[in-house]
């Protein structure tokens, strides 16, 4: 093995040496030193300021030290051509050279492209612009928020006042009204005050939702003050859900034809009795229902502005209704819904 270096070796160097190789050597080794020593330079100023960003610093550091070794044994290789015996020939002469020039250009390069590289953002400062851009977008995003809810309460107050208004007016009406038409008077108030506590409610949680069980707490005490049915116990269970509030007015106004028309009729001559309320969300499907222990109603075909409105309003729902009834046994009205059907609706 050894003899086929030297024989290659041979070959190589079998050319006469120039005259002046010893200059050629001495300016080639210098080149290549300086140009070893300029680069960890251009880097340190680099490194200087991406200190913080650069990972593994001690690989970037082993890799300067290793840099600057190789010029310092380049120059070496230079002090020792002064004094050396041995000249170089053309080919090694060749090989000294274009590595002077190759390490100068990078040196050169390094050195042109140092300003454009220190233009850049280093990664911590580019990651605190980004979180910064982040924390502004996200704070005026939530002012906006705000300003939106603010003016969804104050929209749903406008309206609660105007139907209370509303109801007021029909109060004076019935105050005044022939006695045959006073308890349609009386519904027609109930049901604006039923849509009233829709924007009560919506109103106090700054929501675009309606919550189905505090809704109906709500419209159980005013009914039962309205009608003055105090001796009726009424019981709500199940688990609470959300209603649209483009169906918040629909859903309200089913509930409180059904809860009326079970404490107007269902308890006559101030019977005593119970309503129960079920709420259930489950499979995706909304149901209520009502039931109560009065006296029912002999047939299931019901006639009447409230029965109207219920079938008129379960469409807009897109709802179910079911009466079931028996003479003295009571009376249970199911509405069911499915959740993804509201949310079709409103896409």
């Amino acid at each position: 093995m050894i003899e086929w270096l030297q024989f290659l070796y041979a070959i190589c160097t079998s050319d006469a040496a120039p005259a002046n190789w010893r200059e050629i050597t001495i300016l080639a080794n210098l080149g290549v030193a300086i140009a070893y020593f300029w680069i960890p330079i251009v880097m340190a100023v680099v490194f200087a300021r991406w200190r913080n960003e650069l990972p593994f610093r001690w690989l970037w550091a082993g890799f300067v030290v290793f840099i600057v070794a190789c010029g310092l044994s380049h120059l070496v290789h230079a002090a020792h051509a002064v004094t050396s015996r041995s000249p170089h020939n053309w080919f090694a002469l060749s090989i000294m050279v274009g590595t002077a020039v190759v390490s100068l250009i990078t040196a050169a390069a390094f050195t042109f492209l140092l300003p454009r590289i220190l233009q850049h953002a280093s990664p911590a400062d580019t990651k605190r612009r980004l979180e910064e851009a982040v924390e502004t977008a996200t704070a005026d995003l939530q002012r906006a928020l705000s300003y939106e809810r603010v003016l969804l309460r104050e929209v749903h107050h406008r309206v609660k006042n105007n139907l209370q208004v509303t109801a007021s007016l029909v109060s004076l009406h019935i105050r005044r009204a022939s006695p045959g038409s006073v308890a349609e008077l009386r519904s027609l108030r109930d049901r604006v005050e039923a849509m009233a506590a829709v924007h009560a409610q919506l109103q106090d949680v700054g929501s675009s939702a309606l919550r189905a069980r505090p809704f109906i707490e709500l419209l159980i005490r005013s009914l039962t003050h309205s009608l003055g049915r105090d001796g009726i116990e009424m019981k709500v269970t199940g688990d609470d859900f959300d209603v649209p509030l483009d169906h918040a007015t629909s859903f309200a106004l089913i509930l409180h034809e059904v809860l009326a028309n079970a404490l107007r009729h269902g308890f006559p001559n101030d019977r005593p009795g119970l309503i129960a309320i079920h709420l259930d969300a489950s499979d995706g499907d909304r149901a209520i229902t009502v039931s109560d222990n009065g006296t029912g109603f002999a047939s299931d075909r019901r006639s009447g502005i409230g029965d109207t409105l219920i079938r008129t309003l379960a469409i807009q729902l897109g709802a179910q209704t079911q009466w079931r009834s028996d003479a003295g046994t009571g009376t249970v009205f199911t509405l069911r819904f499915a959740e993804q059907d509201l949310v079709d609706r409103l896409a």
